[in-house]
């Protein structure tokens, strides 16, 4: 690939990395969706980062384009070998690891090579400090609250339930339960949001700025290439964003990321507190009325 091509990536990384704004939303969309926006029209594209068709064409302007045709060409260019590098890496496509008619042997394989590809991402993108720090944070707060939609509030559920049963009370509302509880929350309380695209304009993530100004603790468990979520955050959780935000088979890599993530995040809370959090573990267990083997601990 030449450098003119090259400059359209480089151009969308730069963008991504500057101040608030329309310009950066739309390079971090670009650098999420990655050889997605084939399919999608300029229009599309603009709905999903909430801008104009003119924000569009001065984005590409200011990459050195004349227009968004002639930057979205030498965009999905440069992405489409970007993506087959990290396919021939991980052996896998994360957005399509499989098609029709492909053996079940082989969606197996695909689905164990991808969760491989998150477990080593986030070993290697995970900073120790930052995972200590927010564990410390939970464990401090009176009240801790799991924030995210979809999937997501799904994998809070988990991630509440695990830290209730050591001792830690924790919530992961639905969007429309979300505004009551958040409105208790003061300075001190801790906030975990989860939000692979990064995105807080939508319920329950929109009140993240809100809880942010109050002074609440906000842990952000999202991707490592931007958003304003991690802009917002006290301590980030994050992760290379190696898949695409609509233009995939399911959310395979991004869920185990997250998944893992929310593990550890858990099992640090444990560790920092071990004793106390295995008595209150084995006492939530026996009172629930759960077999607990004698060599629990």
């Amino acid at each position: 690939m030449d450098q003119t091509h090259r400059k359209a990536m480089d151009f969308a990384k730069e963008a991504s990395l500057g101040l608030p704004g329309s310009i950066k939303d739309v390079a971090d969309y670009l650098l999420s969706e990655g050889s997605g926006i084939e399919f999608q029209t300029m229009a599309q594209v603009a709905a999903h980062t909430y801008v104009s068709k003119p924000t569009l064409v001065r984005f590409a302007k200011m990459a050195g384009y004349a227009g968004w045709t002639a930057y979205r060409h030498d965009f999905l260019v440069a992405v489409r070998e970007d993506e087959s590098e990290l396919a021939r890496l991980a052996r896998v496509d994360v957005n399509h690891p499989f098609g029709d008619g492909t053996a079940q042997r082989d969606v197996a394989r695909a689905l164990a090579q991808i969760q491989r590809l998150a477990a080593n991402e986030v070993e290697r993108c995970v900073d120790p400090a930052v995972l200590e720090a927010s564990a410390r944070a939970i464990l401090q707060a009176r009240a801790v609250v799991f924030l995210g939609v979809m999937q997501n509030r799904h994998r809070g559920g988990v991630f509440a339930s695990n830290l209730t049963i050591m001792g830690v009370p924790c919530q992961a509302p639905s969007p429309d339960e979300a505004d009551p509880l958040v409105a208790s929350l003061r300075a001190g309380d801790c906030v975990v949001a989860t939000s692979y695209s990064g995105d807080v304009r939508h319920p329950p993530l929109d009140l993240v700025p809100l809880l942010r100004e109050r002074g609440v603790h906000v842990i952000a468990v999202t991707n490592a290439g931007g958003g304003s979520l991690a802009s917002l955050a006290d301590h980030v959780l994050g992760f290379p964003p190696h898949e695409h935000l609509h233009d995939k088979v399911g959310a395979f890599y991004s869920g185990a990321c997250t998944s893992l993530i929310l593990d550890l995040l858990y099992a640090s809370c444990f560790s920092l507190s071990y004793e106390k959090s295995g008595s209150s573990r084995m006492r939530a267990l026996t009172e629930s009325g759960e077999h607990v083997p004698k060599d629990f601990s």
